[in-house]
């Protein structure tokens, strides 16, 4: 049984489901080192007090992916007592050798591990993934089932909404750190957590700390595999960027003092080795640097290879390209996540982040193939702020705007206990429009994200950087089609607004990413490129740093042009084609789903009696017209800016 298992309220519904997944889709194209995105310390956010619990860490986990944080910045120690990696700092050494005289029983678990509804609808059974896995290894996209429908769904009546300050929590319970010594307390195991013997059930309390053997680096690795099985055929699969700092366990004689540098012959061995630990669970999600760096080589085959689209290769304005005997090539470019998810069927990056003087001895080299070098995934740029605004470090700089002078690759900042926690999510929002992830090294509210991850969602969604809060909005208003987006001068927010209104319009100049204009004339959604200057493009932001270029140039038109009032700008981008579905392009359709189907309460459904017709006429088709129908429905496919066979969502 999976060990994923997020509280309901924890997995994006509605407007937010929506949300995250346009905004997703928008940066497709986008190299994977200049999208923003949240992150968190595990250390932080679930084991604020020191207890290593198997079952809580599994739902912590669960609700920290489930929410949207997709830099998961974990510490692992290396236990010499028991040659393992561990999520507890101290060593817990054989449990078997402990004496029963020290053992007591203890309150279960208040909350168990449990599957959750997953948000969307999934396109794929669950029995073909591995033959869909080896038909991208093959070079081939997934197929779709067309007897299954995508669902937008609704959020839970019990589930609490991010806002704009921290949610309180109702739970006032506390953890009471163990006494000096080592002690042992039975405790029992979350349904789906059970641990292979008796032994593993036992809570061991040494010094501050009180751990049960199985939390250790596997329970990560397993939550995180069941994460990407159960989302991989989701239309909110996302990569996720696993970072590890490396530790010496310390020894249970003092748990508190500095742990001692392990002897060579004591150090990890090749089956200890990280890289073996992640691809036991993760293997078929991994990109891996040999990856990457075959790619940057060959980027001619990147853009041939049947196994890619070129609609999803990264913008080239955000990196060099060489060119020696026809032969493309680069040294600083990434993958977009379109590229890696829909091309590559991959999700997961691995690194190292902090390495203990005591661990400078493991084996990077038998990791080399697997995990990226330290700091390959991260820059830290030097950042200042104050009361939950950044008054230094930001990319964003008036006036400037060629990509090699805003190189925000890869840019991470970590908020600390330093800051308040009213001026945490304001933070969050304003370094993701500097181009800044922000990485959570703090616990919210005093509490876990297992007893309650309301202040972490409020966290991730502050990240999101596009639409409005409650947008954007169901696309029938009062009779009036709310289906195309708007950037609002005002609030520097997008808003669903009425397609037959009248705005001037975004204008990208070239191919860059920062340059702006806006359109020469005012007109309708439909009609708006014809507005926009010579070299220039109708179009939208891709990352929070593009919206902010566009903003600072939208605001500084209306302060040219005397008298506009209007703080409404039209935004290339609609669900015209299928409601809740948005597309970049004035004709573009949804990759989701066939046709446009109705949208009620939410939901974009293919209704139950039509699936049943169309089952019936399949079953038909099969015995009367097989051989000519297969090969005709294999030959239909959906086309995207007619360059991308799109035939699934990504793994």
């Amino acid at each position: 049984m999976s060990l994923y298992g997020p509280d309901a309220g924890a997995v994006p519904r509605g407007i937010a489901f929506i949300s995250l997944l346009s905004q997703r889709d928008l940066s497709l194209q986008l190299p994977i080192n200049y999208v923003t995105v949240p992150g968190v310390s595990l250390t932080a956010a679930c084991f604020p007090n020191k207890r290593y619990e198997d079952a809580t860490a599994a739902r912590c986990i669960s609700n920290l992916l489930a929410t949207g944080f997709r830099r998961i910045e974990a510490d692992i120690y290396w236990d010499t007592s028991r040659r393992l990696w561990s999520l507890c700092p101290v060593q817990l050494g054989n449990t078997s050798t402990l004496s029963n005289s020290t053992m007591t029983t203890a309150e279960p678990s208040s909350r168990s591990t449990s599957s959750a509804m997953l948000a969307s609808g999934q396109l794929t059974n669950r029995g073909a993934i591995k033959e869909a896995r080896a038909t991208f290894a093959n070079g081939a996209q997934r197929r779709q089932d067309s007897s299954l429908s995508l669902t937008i769904p609704t959020a839970p009546a019990d589930s609490t909404a991010a806002s704009s300050v921290l949610p309180s929590v109702s739970s006032t319970a506390t953890l009471t750190a163990g006494a000096s010594g080592t002690s042992v307390v039975a405790t029992s195991s979350a349904s789906g957590t059970s641990p292979p013997d008796s032994s593993q059930n036992l809570l061991i309390e040494v010094g501050p700390y009180s751990c049960t053997p199985s939390a250790d680096f596997k329970l990560l690795t397993t939550v995180l595999s069941g994460y990407l099985e159960d989302t991989e055929t989701d239309l909110n699969a996302t990569t996720r960027y696993l970072i590890l700092n490396l530790h010496a366990a310390a020894p249970a004689s003092d748990p508190s003092g500095s742990p001692q540098k392990p002897a060579t012959s004591a150090l990890p061995q090749q089956g200890d080795l990280i890289s073996s630990i992640i691809s036991s669970n993760n293997s078929i999600y991994l990109y891996t640097p040999t990856e990457l760096l075959a790619e940057r080589a060959s980027l001619n085959y990147t853009e041939t290879s049947s196994a890619s689209s070129s609609y999803y290769q990264p913008d080239t304005a955000y990196f060099t390209v060489t060119v020696v005997n026809n032969q493309q090539t680069t040294s600083d470019s990434w993958p977009s996540e379109g590229y890696i998810e829909l091309g590559k069927a991959k999700r997961l990056l691995t690194t190292y982040g902090t390495v203990d003087p005591q661990m400078t001895g493991y084996n990077f080299s038998g990791d080399a193939a697997y995990l990226f070098p330290p700091g390959y995934l991260q820059a830290t740029p030097q950042v200042t702020t104050k009361a939950g605004a950044v008054t230094g470090g930001c990319f964003f700089q008036p006036g400037v705007d060629h990509i090699s002078a805003i190189n925000s690759s890869w840019s991470t900042t970590t908020i600390d206990a330093t800051t308040q926690q009213s001026d945490i999510l304001p933070l969050v929002a304003n370094l993701t429009s500097c181009g800044i992830s922000a990485l959570l090294n703090t616990t919210l509210n005093n509490i876990d994200a297992a007893t309650d991850y309301t202040p972490y969602q409020a966290y991730a969604y502050a990240a999101n950087w596009a639409w409005s809060d409650g947008e954007p909005r169901n696309t029938s208003v009062s009779g009036s089609k709310v289906s195309c987006a708007a950037l609002n001068a005002t609030s520097g927010r997008w808003q669903a607004t009425d397609c037959a209104q009248t705005h001037y319009g975004a204008c990208r100049i070239g191919h860059t990413p920062y340059k702006w204009q806006i359109s020469s004339q005012q007109g309708h959604y439909t009609n708006l490129d014809e507005g926009c200057p010579y070299n220039t493009t109708f179009a939208v932001p891709r990352t929070a740093l593009e919206n902010s270029y566009l903003l600072a140039a939208w605001r500084d038109y209306r302060k040219i042009t005397y008298g506009e009032s209007d703080p409404m700008l039209w935004l290339n981008f609609n669900d015209l084609s299928t409601d809740a579905c948005w597309v970049r392009g004035q004709n573009g359709s949804c990759p989701y789903l066939p046709t446009k189907s109705d949208a009620q309460g939410g939901q974009i459904l293919v209704p139950t009696v039509a699936a049943i017709i169309v089952f019936v006429l399949a079953a038909l088709t099969i015995f009367v017209k097989c051989a000519a129908n297969r090969q005709s429905a294999r030959s239909k496919r959906r086309r995207v800016d007619d360059r991308w066979d799109y035939e699934g969502v990504p793994s």
